[in-house]
């Protein structure tokens, strides 16, 4: 079974299989085989949930001035 993280609010029945109902954010175990159904189902439903982050995975870019503001005239005097 894999850890998938669900997207939005979701309750279905397959075969006799109550899948949910789940809320958004839910972390649930399913096998491969039920999250594509759900996919099918509900597109984007469920997402794959990481254990660790991947190597290389994108990083915070520090935050950094806004190049086309142009500092205010001071207009009170």
């Amino acid at each position: 079974m894999a850890k998938f993280t669900v997207n939005h609010a979701y309750k279905a029945s397959r075969d006799g299989q109550q899948l949910g109902p789940w809320k958004p954010g839910d972390v649930v175990d399913l096998e491969q085989a039920d999250a594509d159904w759900v996919n099918r189902d509900s597109p984007g439903c469920m997402s794959p949930t990481s254990a660790a982050p991947a190597e290389g995975a994108a990083r915070q870019r520090s935050a950094s001035k806004d190049r086309q503001h142009r500092g205010g005239a001071n207009r009170s005097n």
